[in-house]
């Protein structure tokens, strides 16, 4: 189990008083992972490389608030527990935004005054935000107008020694969807469409919030807070001025008023985005794949996927036709379509006489059918001819039964297989992105192992309990 504590080493991998610039750039790669309708790019993300998002539930009913389970994953004293106090101190956390990131998390005792907090059921977690008794703005309410309590406090996971809330997971986007849809809808369902957007999220902000917490077990301590001052300058000139002009506010204090009246702030989302930043930067100077493809590796992979490097053949043409109904007998269309075919013989462009009085299913564009591929077509007699007929050459005429056509291949490739010198850069970064998402695989199921996670959907069906347990349950093989 992970000590709460950060193990420093004394000198770091990385030469992090200078990597601003690259912290930067995997940060803002990073912000843009998150899929599903509460993108959020520019919030910084809450989410790594990508994943789908699942169907979504039925809403519950008033009070069927998730349960929180008793996971062998979660600590002894972490949030939900029933563990007594330890040194006199009760284990409760306020918020999972850390003066000091990576570091233990420190006890907060019960107030003595029961009017500044409230505490919860027997989880003991004191709430971040507080109940409104007045109406925000009315007299007496020391809260300015149109504002609100940070009311998405609610700790839905832990990584470590991080704490994840509720607010981590929703995106300004994903809650000016909430404010869009919530009117009309009761409390009891606004809480449980938010349920529904951290359970689609959590999993890959879970995946990433493991390699912060393993970066911050090595980065030198002292360095944390000149990286995370670099990480939010670069937040603030590039990202927060779009999500201020998307959000239709004037300046960024207007936006984090408005980000706080949903319940939200932009302190969260930059460490948000920070957190993003320095675990992208991390699994890259963790999964190194500088090493060439050997030569020979890359012609047996060759040989074993030949049948992807085949391609048929395909051909360009250009059709005139005339369709055979009840009231134009096959006799009547012969004679127009081959008066159509004497005028291109001719001179008269192809395309011309297509488009004035060709039936044809392209006769718009001239007549003209893109590259097309052998038994595409649905005609079989055209399909056999356009890749039997010379190019350039006009048609006899053709009679499929519904229509008469004639045709002239403009462009023919015969079917092929694309030579190994040709393919060889394709195979080359193929292999390089297994060889990547091997040692990426390798890297995380290592983290994963030493970091305990918990999250308020393990009991459900697929949670991250039972996926644990049925991992555990598997023979392992050695490579």
């Amino acid at each position: 189990m992970l000590h709460p504590g950060r193990h420093i080493h004394a000198r770091s991998r990385l030469p992090w008083g200078c990597c601003a610039v690259v912290l930067l750039s995997a940060g803002a790669a990073s912000a843009q992972n998150l899929s599903g309708p509460f993108d959020d790019a520019a919030a910084g993300g809450t989410a790594p490389p990508a994943a789908s998002a699942p169907a979504a539930r039925s809403l519950v009913g008033p009070g069927q608030m998730p349960h929180v389970p008793k996971a062998l994953s979660r600590p002894e004293g972490w949030p939900g527990g029933t563990g007594e106090p330890k040194q006199g101190k009760e284990n409760h956390v306020l918020s999972s935004i850390l003066p000091n990131p990576g570091g233990p998390l420190e006890p907060v005792a019960i107030p003595t005054n029961k009017s500044d907090a409230k505490v919860t059921g027997r989880s003991g977690v004191i709430q971040a935000g507080f109940e409104e008794t007045l109406p925000a703005g009315s007299a007496g309410s020391e809260q300015p107008a149109g504002m609100q309590s940070l009311d998405n406090a609610r700790v839905v996971a832990r990584v470590g020694p991080q704490v994840v809330l509720e607010g981590d997971l929703l995106t300004p986007t994903a809650l000016a969807w909430l404010d869009k849809v919530s009117g009309g809808l009761t409390p009891e369902q606004i809480r449980e469409l938010k349920t529904q957007i951290c359970r689609q999220v959590i999993k890959q902000h879970v995946e990433s919030l493991i390699v912060y917490v393993d970066a911050c077990r090595t980065i030198p301590e002292e360095r944390l807070p000149e990286i995370e001052k670099k990480v939010n300058e670069a937040f603030d000139q590039q990202q927060l001025p779009r999500l201020v002009s998307d959000a239709g506010v004037a300046s960024g204090l207007e936006y984090d008023q408005l980000l706080r009246s949903r319940g939200q702030s932009l302190d969260r989302i930059r460490k948000t985005f920070f957190e993003r930043a320095l675990a992208q930067q991390w699994i890259q100077q963790k999964v190194v794949n500088d090493g060439e493809i050997p030569h020979a590796e890359m012609i047996a992979w060759y040989q074993n996927h030949l049948a992807e490097y085949d391609y048929p053949a395909k051909v360009r043409f250009e059709q005139l036709t005339v369709k055979i109904t009840a009231s134009r007998p096959r006799g009547q269309a012969w004679t127009m379509l081959a008066g159509m075919g004497n005028e291109v013989m001719q001179g008269k462009p192809f395309a011309d006489i297509a488009r004035a009085r060709s039936e044809g299913p392209t006769a718009a564009t001239g007549g003209s059918f893109d590259w097309t591929t052998k038994g595409s077509l649905v005609s079989k007699v055209v399909d056999e001819a356009v890749f039997t007929l010379p190019v350039g050459q006009l048609s006899a005429i053709l009679d499929d039964g519904s229509a008469l056509h004639i045709v002239r291949v403009t462009e023919r490739t015969d079917a092929g297989r694309v030579a190994f010198i040709e393919a060889q850069v394709e195979i080359r970064g193929k292999l390089q992105d297994d060889r990547r998402k091997r040692q990426m695989d390798e890297y995380l199921t290592t983290v994963r192992d030493r970091t305990p996670v918990w999250t308020i959907f393990d009991d459900e069906p697929g949670g991250s309990s039972q996926a644990a347990a049925q991992t555990a349950s598997q023979p392992r093989t050695t490579r």
